[in-house]
């Protein structure tokens, strides 16, 4: 764990002199098809039937 230095804190926020996130978010994005797509399959992996289109 990293230990900052607090500047500043009140009850709504907190001033760090230096902050470095210890993850990063992923830099790509799941498509709205694409997450269509895993739940279908989720289903279907679960029993359930899908009629294609």
């Amino acid at each position: 764990m990293t230990d900052y230095k607090t500047i500043a804190e009140s009850n709504n926020f907190i001033v760090l002199d230096k902050y470095q996130p210890e993850w990063k978010v992923a830099e790509s994005y799941q498509s709205e098809a694409d997450l269509e797509q895993e739940l279908i399959q989720d289903l279907v992996n679960q029993g359930y039937e899908y009629p294609p289109a």
